[in-house]
Order: C-alpha cells, then sequence, then structure tokens
C-alpha cells in the first residue's frame, strides 16, 4: 500500500481544523502575518511564517504539500540569512534539515544550497564531474541545490515516490526560492534508485537505477556514448547539427593492505584503512579518446589529473584504534570516583578488620571482586622490576623535553615515575596502580636503608636557584611534585654515599681569591655548605609564610635566608679573618652573583656582628640535610591522598603524551597542520590546569597553585583536552602511516592528506611512488587465503601451469569507472535543453543517473 494512500485511509483531521505552525527559525517576537496576505517588500523576510487555513476539506496531498510548502520558506528564511552574511567566496555547503508527522508517519526533508556559482562548470558537466565529499546526488546529477523527501524508517515504493515528488514540486514551485529547488524522492532506501524533478521554466526529470550485472556493451565509453544518444534522442541528421557531447572520466583504484602497522613497538592496526587512487580525464570532446571493447587511450598512467584520498580507520572503544595514548589518559580518568576513597596510599594497603558480621560479609565480597580486577602476586612483581629498572633521572640525551608547556607538572621521559603513569593506565581499577606505587616506594625505601647508589644510566637531577638573593636551589618546577620528591630523594643518597670520599661531604670547595674594592687586601673565596634544595610544596609553604611580612623587613629576610646567610657569614670570615661586612657583601654580588638589596642594612650588621668564624666543615647544621630530606620525601609518597596521585599520574601521561607526540612530529617533517593540532592541545591543557609559560612563572599565584597541586580541572576542560589529543594523535599517526608508505615522495602531499583526505599528485617520482605502493598492496592481497572474487581472478595471468603472475595495477580492472556526459547547446540553436548521464560501472553492479530537461509547448 502507498504511503499517501495509508495517510488517506486513516483519516487524518475528520473534523474541522485549524492549523497554526509558527517558523521555528524566526523570531516568535515577530508580526504575525497570513501567508494568503499580499506580501510587501522584504517582509516574507523579516515577519514570521504564520498560517490559518481551513483543512476541513482537504485531502492527503494537499495536507503534505502544504507542510512541504511551510519548511521549504522556514528554509528560504533561512538561506537568504546565511546567504547574506557569508563571504561571496564561500564554498561552504549549507543543510537544514526538518520534518513533521503526517498520517502516522515521520516526514524528513534535507535541504541543501551550495552558496558559491559555478556557472562555467555547469555548462560543461554540472558542478565538476566527480565533486569530492559531496552529496552523491550531486555526483549523480550535477545538482547542488536540492531537496531530498523521506520517510523515517520506511522504504517508499515506486507508486507512493511519484505522488511525494509532486507534491515536493508543487510545494517548492510556489516558494520564491532563489536558486530553485531539485526535488528528490529516494525509492526503496534510495541507495538503488531516486527519482527527482524540477520547475525552472522547464521541467527537468532526474532517474537512476542500480544493475546487478554488468552489460559488456556498457562498460566502455563507446557503448556508453550510443546508449545515452539513444536514450535522450539527441538529433543527428542531414538537416540538423548535431549537438556536441563532452565527455568526462574517472578511474579509481583501491589499496586496501599494507605492510605491518608498529605502534609503541608492537603491532597494531594502521592509521590508514585504505588508499584510492582517482585518475581523471575532465571535460574532453567525444571522440578526443577512443575507448570501445577492442582499444582503449584513456591510459591511467597518462591521465591529466591523479587525485590521492584516503580513509583513515575509524576509532574504536576509547580511541583506541587511532589514539591508544588518548585511551591511556580517559582510562586514568576513569579512576577519579575510587580515588577519593583512599585517604592514604600507605595505609589502604593495611586490612581492616570488620568490626560486625555484615561488615565482614561486605568485606569478602569486596575482596573476592578485587581478585578479578586487581594483577597477580607475579604480575606486580613483573611490574615493579620494570619501574625500578628505570632510573628517576635518565641521562640518555635524546630523552630530554622536546614539548615547551612551562610548569607543566610531568615527569622524566624514560624515567620510573613515567613508567608508573603508563602501567596505572593499563590497570582495570584504581587499587591495582596504588598497590603497583607502594611496592615500588618499598623498593625505594630499601634502598635508602642500604644507601644503594643509583645506577649509570640515572643522571643527577637539575636544580637552579630560588630567586636572585639566596643560594638555595629549587627543583625543576616543570616537574610534578612525586617527581621532585623521588629526586630529592636521589640526592640525597648520593649525598650519603659520597661521605666515604669527601671529608666535608655537605660541603662546597673553594673557588680561589678577589681583590677588595678598597685595594687593601685579597680575599679568599670560602668553601661554603651545599645550599638547601626545595620542592615545590616547601616553597610554597615559604612563600606562604612571608605573606604576612613586609618587604624587605629584618623579620622577612631572616625567615628566608637567616640560615644561609648566617653560614655563609661564618665561612667567609672563618678564611678571612680582616675582612668587613662590605667584602661579604662584594662577594655576594661579583663571586656568588647574588642580589643585597632585599636586605635591610640593620640586619645585615647585626647578623656579621653575631656570628662567629667556623669553617663550612665544622658546623654541625647543614643547610641541605641529606637524612632529613630523604626522610620527609618518603613520607610525603607513602602518605599521598588517592586523587592527589591520580592527578600527578594523569599530569605526568598527559605530558609525556605531547612530548612523544612532538617527536613524531619532528620525525614527520613538523608539518603546519600537526602543529596547528599540538598548539590547540597544549592551549586547552595550559587553560584547564592553569599552567604558566616561562614567561610568566615569576608571577605566582599561592592559593591558585596549591589548588592545581591538589584538584582536577572541571569535567568540560578535561574532555576538551582529551579530544584535542585524540584529534592530533590520530593526525600524527596517519602522518607515520603516510610516509612509511610513500618515503621522502609524501612531502608534497603531506600537508593535504592531513588536512583534507585527499592531494594532486602533480610529480612524476609521487605518481610512481603511489604506482609501486598500490603494485605492494595488490602483492599482500594476493597473499591472503580464501576465494578469490572476478576482480582477484583479473589481476592474474597465467604463465604456465601452477604458476600466476601478478598483473600491474593498470593493467587490470580499476575498482571502478565513472563517466559523465553531457550534450552541449549547439551554436546555430537558441534554446538548449539539459541531457546529462552518470555512468558508475563497478565489478558486481552498473549504476545509470539520467537528467532530461523538457520544454512545455
Amino acid at each position: 500500500m502507498s504511503v499517501i494512500g495509508s495517510a488517506r485511509l486513516s483519516g487524518i483531521h475528520q473534523s474541522p481544523a485549524v492549523d497554526v505552525r509558527p517558523s521555528p527559525l524566526v523570531s516568535q517576537d515577530a508580526d504575525r502575518v497570513p501567508v494568503d496576505a499580499p506580501v510587501r517588500s522584504g517582509q516574507e523576510e523579516e515577519e514570521e511564517i504564520f498560517e490559518i487555513r481551513d483543512f476541513t476539506n482537504a485531502s492527503s496531498f494537499e495536507r503534505l504539500s502544504h507542510q512541504i510548502s511551510l519548511a521549504s520558506k522556514h528554509w528560504a528564511a533561512a538561506s537568504r540569512a546565511a546567504t547574506t552574511g557569508a563571504s561571496g567566496a564561500s564554498e561552504e555547503v549549507l543543510q537544514m534539515k526538518d520534518g513533521f508527522e503526517l498520517g502516522g508517519f515521520r516526514y524528513e526533508l534535507l535541504f541543501q544550497l551550495v552558496p558559491i556559482g559555478e556557472t562555467k562548470k555547469e555548462d560543461r558537466l554540472g558542478l565538476h564531474a566527480f565533486p569530492t565529499r559531496a552529496h552523491r546526488l550531486q555526483r549523480w546529477f550535477g545538482v547542488r541545490h536540492f531537496l531530498i523527501l523521506s520517510i523515517n524508517n520506511h522504504n517508499i515504493d515506486l507508486d507512493s515516490a511519484r505522488t511525494l515528488l509532486s507534491a515536493a514540486v508543487l510545494a517548492t514551485a510556489a516558494v520564491p526560492l532563489r536558486p530553485r529547488l531539485s526535488c528528490f524522492v529516494p525509492v526503496e532506501g534510495g541507495r538503488k534508485r531516486v527519482l527527482g524533478e524540477a520547475l525552472h521554466g522547464r521541467r527537468t526529470i532526474y532517474c537512476t537505477d542500480l544493475h546487478s550485472s554488468v552489460q559488456p556493451s556498457l562498460e566502455h565509453l563507446a557503448g556508453l556514448s550510443d546508449f545515452f544518444r539513444r536514450k535522450v534522442e539527441a538529433e543527428v541528421g542531414d538537416d540538423k547539427e548535431p549537438c556536441t557531447m563532452m565527455v568526462g572520466v574517472r578511474f579509481t583504484y583501491s589499496a586496501d593492505h599494507f605492510d605491518t602497522w608498529q605502534v609503541d613497538g608492537e603491532e597494531g592496526e594502521d592509521a590508514i584503512e585504505s588508499m584510492k587512487l582517482h585518475c581523471l580525464w575532465p571535460a574532453f570532446p567525444l571522440g578526443a579518446f577512443v575507448d570501445d571493447a577492442n582499444f582503449s587511450e584513456l591510459d591511467p598512467r597518462s591521465a591529466p589529473y591523479w587525485k590521492l584520498r584516503l580513509l583513515r580507520r575509524s576509532a574504536g572503544a576509547a580511541g583506541g584504534a587511532t589514539a591508544p595514548r588518548t585511551a591511556r589518559l580517559e582510562a586514568l580518568l576513569g579512576f577519579r570516583r575510587e580515588a577519593k576513597q583512599i585517604r592514604s596510599a600507605e595505609q589502604s594497603m593495611h586490612s581492616q578488620v570488620p568490626k560486625t558480621a555484615m561488615a565482614s560479609l561486605t568485606a569478602a565480597i569486596q575482596e573476592s571482586l578485587e581478585s578479578i580486577l586487581l594483577p597477580t602476586a607475579g604480575e606486580m612483581l613483573s611490574m615493579t622490576d620494570l619501574c625500578m629498572s628505570l632510573p628517576v633521572v635518565p641521562r640518555r640525551a635524546d630523552l630530554s623535553a622536546t614539548c615547551d608547556l612551562g610548569s607543566a607538572a610531568g615527569a622524566r621521559r624514560g624515567g620510573r615515575l613515567v613508567q608508573m603513569a603508563v602501567l596505572s593506565a593499563k590497570m582495570r581499577c584504581f587499587k591495582g596502580a596504588v598497590m603497583l606505587w607502594c611496592s615500588m616506594l618499598a623498593r625505594m625505601r630499601r634502598q635508602w636503608d642500604a644507601l644503594e647508589a643509583p645506577s649509570a644510566d640515572s643522571a643527577m637531577a637539575t636544580t637552579s636557584r630560588l630567586d636572585a638573593s639566596a643560594r638555595t636551589e629549587l627543583f625543576d618546577s616543570s616537574m610534578c611534585l612525586a617527581q621532585q620528591k623521588m629526586e630529592l630523594l636521589e640526592r640525597s643518597i648520593r649525598a650519603k654515599t659520597s661521605s666515604a670520599a669527601l671529608s666535608a661531604p655537605s660541603a662546597r670547595a673553594a673557588q680561589g681569591s678577589f681583590v677588595s674594592r678598597n685595594g687593601r687586601r685579597n680575599c679568599v673565596v670560602p668553601s661554603l655548605l651545599c645550599p638547601a634544595l626545595l620542592t615545590e610544596d616547601l616553597r610554597l609553604q615559604r612563600q606562604m609564610a612571608a605573606a604576612g611580612l613586609a618587604e624587605q623587613s629584618a623579620e622577612r629576610a631572616e625567615l628566608s635566608l637567616g640560615k644561609e646567610m648566617q653560614a655563609d657569614v661564618a665561612a667567609f670570615k672563618a678564611e678571612n679573618m680582616e675582612a668587613d661586612l662590605e667584602d661579604f657583601l662584594q662577594w655576594r654580588e661579583e663571586i656568588e652573583g647574588l642580589s643585597n638589596g632585599g636586605f635591610p642594612r640593620a640586619w645585615l650588621e647585626k647578623l656579621w656582628e653575631q656570628t662567629d668564624p667556623k669553617l663550612a666543615s665544622e658546623q654541625q647544621k647543614r643547610l641541605f640535610d641529606p637524612f632529613r630530606d630523604a626522610e620527609m620525601a618518603l613520607h610525603y609518597l607513602e602518605s599521598i591522598e588517592g586523587p592527589q596521585l591520580l592527578l600527578q599520574l594523569f599530569r605526568v601521561l598527559l605530558r609525556n603524551t605531547l612530548e612523544e607526540l612532538s617527536d613524531e612530529m619532528a620525525e614527520a617533517g613538523n608539518p603546519t597542520y600537526l602543529r596547528v593540532l599540538r598548539d590547540r592541545v597544549v592551549s586547552t591543557s595550559l587553560q584547564a590546569f592553569r599552567w604558566k609559560s616561562k614567561e610568566d612563572q615569576e608571577e605566582v599565584d599561592v592559593q591558585a597553585t596549591l589548588e592545581e597541586l591538589t584538584e582536577f580541572p572541571e569535567e568540560e576542560d578535561l574532555q576538551s583536552i582529551l579530544a584535542a589529543m585524540e584529534v592530533l594523535e590520530s593526525s600524527t599517526r596517519l602522518a607515520f602511516s603516510i610516509r612509511a608508505k610513500l618515503g621522502d615522495h609524501a612531502d608534497g602531499l603531506l600537508e593535504d592528506l592531513l588536512s583534507e583526505g585527499e592531494a594532486d599528485v602533480t610529480q612524476p617520482d609521487q605518481r610512481m611512488a603511489i604506482e609501486n605502493l598500490f603494485e605492494q598492496s595488490r602483492w599482500l592481497e594476493s597473499q591472503l587465503d580464501g576465494p578469490r572474487s572476478r576482480a582477484q581472478l583479473a589481476r592474474a595471468r597465467v604463465q604456465r601451469p601452477g604458476q600466476e603472475r601478478l598483473l600491474g595495477i593498470f593493467e587490470s580492472l580499476p575498482l571502478a569507472k565513472e563517466f559523465v556526459l553531457q550534450l552541449q547547446p549547439c551554436e546555430t540553436s537558441n534554446t538548449h535543453r539539459m541531457r546529462r548521464m552518470y555512468a558508475e560501472v563497478r565489478e558486481n553492479h552498473m549504476r545509470l543517473a539520467l537528467v532530461r530537461e523538457l520544454s512545455f509547448s
């Protein structure tokens, strides 16, 4: 039963009805004017569409046409607003979806408009013969302004399609649309058949069909042109000049099998699912090339244009197929709720004795569930060994950071904490990550107790002076707090293990002498105690303690640098008995490069007078106390709360991922497209975590920094980071895949392939590289077991019994042949009727799409 027939039998609105339908695309505050009223200049564009009509005796066809006309008016208003504000050079396709309920069916409408004009091209073959990434109707019929009317979840039979098409054509003809729309209705799903029609002063008929077999006579241009002339009844005779037939041809070849793709040293899915090579012959008159069953001059190697297109592999769960690193970050974020239940990493490992029978039962169930999710004892031991085999600070120069994120709170690439973060992301629950953390810390404490020296691969952690007025040194602020504590622990072990070789393990050797400003004496540069080492949390504590004290006050100076200044004065006086305060200040400025401007003069004089001379090696109070600092570092690491641990692991993995992708981008030639994507990720991360660039690190908001160390950003910001990272990673993997396949020949194609998914092949060496790649893909396909299709068999030619040789890619059948034929207006004729045919020939089917324009007479 047809759709319209079903609607008519359903008895829609048998009682008198009034249809009141305001437009959803215009302001609801506009004056309401009936459609039947005369339209004044500009009124319909600015005012809301509002109709009151009596549908007592209206048929289903009239109701359908009326609803389509309302939607068309909405589209007219929206398209005029869009094209008025858009640039004249814009090629953006404007689309709008609309729909309505009628007779128990949901009707859906798709409007499309391409603002830019292509008049010359339309005259030749109709808005390009083979547009890329365009709607299939544009390729089939050469149209760009059209309406598609369909019914949700219903296949439309041929009779109903004709009725719906008539309603759509009449409705759009009654609406002042510029440009006019061609109307289409899909038949039985729309993939096989489509009916279309347009009224543009003349009547244009669009139809297409799909055949499950290919007629040999229609596989070539000669047979298609004869069929087309017969189909459109082209006028050819002695008394009439024949119309010129223009032809466009595209041959498509496919590569679907490639060499094994490596992901982090392991086999994985290639970023490219398939590659398509289009060999195009644009707009030539029929007869310029011979193409029939016996001979063809359409040689793909000599085609004027080659276009290479990529089909990316779709993302799997959590982007795993194309972005495994992003999937790891998302996995860590999934532990946030569980991490809130852990108040201390060490205490979470101690089992608590249930106090009631119900608590005992709950604990038993919990333990049984955890036994499934947690790694086994052997797996935990193996992961711990893997982490401990890596140094805290790698020595290798190739692991230096390449991603400038300022204070991005990461960890050393190739180091222990990065490996810990990677393994934690692979856990099925956060407790597994906590267990690994505690197991690793137990090993590190044993190393401290036994004073086990770091491995040869471990480098000394770098530090820098806290500010211009102190020798106190601060660990790299771009590292997270856990990384800084591990580096402090290792510095403490190094200081303790070197005590047997040095008589003053915590002192710095003298560096020569200098002449005082008055020239009366030579002063010796003294040996000094090793400066204090601060991690980020200790620096913040100092700033918070000094926040309430006045600048350049004695109290502030004593709090910040009292111990250091006293130790330095004692060492200087011990080796320069006749020196005075001016000599000491000269030594700080000229030799140590320190500033004295922030200290009150009275406080300096009092400190000089009250401090007794004492060599650095004889001083009991150390600025850097290895035992104290190591125990403080271990205490922080062992008592860290779950949210803080998870936050730092996420930051470590985020920064490490950016650095790895930055290195891969450099290996791929740093394409501009990838740099833009990377800057987007960096900008999103900096905004979410309030990370500071190197230029802004001098001004620190203590409270904001404390929140940054303990709290995750907002969920929206985190999802923005993941989304930007996934695009960057998948595009980087794509760039690597392209380079692996094309080598240096990818240089001229890479930018377009990454940004547009297609590129024009213009160089002979690029054509040769692509041909070799497709030949390799064909060879890999031939190695697969299983039955071969007709196309696969056609690619091989028997040389002698039992042996086959693969045909070259251009010697065998292409994936598809596409032809566009269009009759051009005769020079002596004043009128022209559009007559166009699109033909697609594939292995198992053939599609024909025909456009015929009829004049009213």
